[in-house]
């Protein structure tokens, strides 16, 4: 009787690689587990749908599917899959590194990730990712988008500070940062019509700004991020913007500064760092937050990064409980 396996893909733009792992493998035998690649194509999911199969495993043997979260790529796949090998788990890229290197592997191939990562499916059983809906998917690349442009608006305007002798120099970098906000413009209209058909995610983005220092891009980028916030809860929250404090103490002589953990979630902290700097001084409850950790000895940064995570879980607490910010207002019962 065929064994429960894991299937480990490995991800690219025309390609991926594919590796079988039994629930009892042993991470040493990754050399040994069935591998092949792939077309990236209708075509290629299909061959490794019927490889599967030929290779002795029914649907019911198959524990799940483990891939990298590389973005779009990661969706594609999936999409073609369309659960004909079980659920698929979207992992962190940075966990089933950290597990090739526990495994001493100095091999970095397609293959030998591919069967990492069905390794890595047998040892941590990652639950399978939910397929977000095709307007989540839009308005996540609407937003990358829009944080790819204002870079360049930044940099250009960055340029125009600086003496410029040329002419031609300067006219070029001012129809440059003309047609870059022209786009921004563009961006924030799209956006603005894509959660304008979600009336609850439309609803979220106007609560949100209820919040003092809370403005239209801050909540258009943590809808887009993280979609409904309904589905997170406070430490879910927390890990996925990366902002609960990593401690670093060893014996009784290693005690640095807590500093935030990080990783995944650059997006969301770009869009809660403004936010929060204004929120500090303008909103009464984030005030009043900085203030004591300010009197408990706490340096600047420390204290912003606390008051982004804080405004984040205010956010969530509004957004769940239908309320708009109200400073006079009781803080809210927490929910897990």
């Amino acid at each position: 009787m065929c064994k429960t396996i894991w299937v480990g893909v490995d991800l690219a733009k025309a390609t991926f690689h594919a590796a079988l792992a039994p629930v009892d493998a042993r991470p040493d035998e990754w050399a040994k587990l069935q591998h092949r690649s792939f077309e990236h194509s209708e075509q290629g999911v299909s061959a490794l749908c019927a490889w599967v199969e030929q290779a002795g495993h029914a649907r019911e043997q198959l524990a799940g599917v483990c891939v990298e979260a590389t973005g779009s790529l990661a969706w594609r796949f999936v999409e073609l899959l369309e659960e004909r090998l079980g659920p698929v788990s979207i992992v962190n890229p940075a966990y089933p590194h950290q597990f090739a290197k526990s495994l001493g592997l100095r091999e970095k191939t397609d293959r030998s990730d591919a069967c990492v990562l069905a390794l890595f499916g047998v040892a941590t059983r990652p639950l399978p990712r939910a397929m977000p809906s095709l307007r989540a998917r839009q308005l996540r690349e609407l937003a990358g988008l829009y944080a790819d442009r204002r870079k360049e608006l930044t940099a250009v305007g960055n340029k125009l500070g600086e003496p410029i002798t040329s002419d031609f120099v300067r006219k070029n970098l001012k129809a440059r940062q003309r047609r870059l906000q022209k786009e921004l413009d563009g961006i924030e209209k799209e956006t603005d019509t894509l959660t304008a058909q979600d009336p609850q995610a439309a609803q979220d983005i106007q609560r949100m700004q209820t919040i003092p220092g809370v403005g239209p891009k801050t909540a258009r980028a943590l809808v887009a991020h993280l979609g409904d916030l309904r589905q997170y809860s406070r430490a879910q929250l927390t890990a996925k913007a990366g902002l609960y404090p990593r401690k670093h103490q060893s014996g009784t002589s290693v005690h640095k500064r807590p500093r935030l953990a990080k990783g995944g979630g650059a997006p969301i902290r770009t869009a809660l760092y403004m936010a929060a700097l204004s929120a500090r001084r303008r909103c009464p409850h984030l005030q009043a937050f900085a203030d004591t950790l300010k009197q408990n000895g706490l340096a600047n940064m420390q204290i912003l990064g606390a008051v982004m995570r804080k405004l984040l879980l205010l956010i969530r607490t509004l957004v769940i409980h239908e309320l708009d910010y109200d400073p006079n207002y009781a803080p809210c019962p927490q929910i897990p």
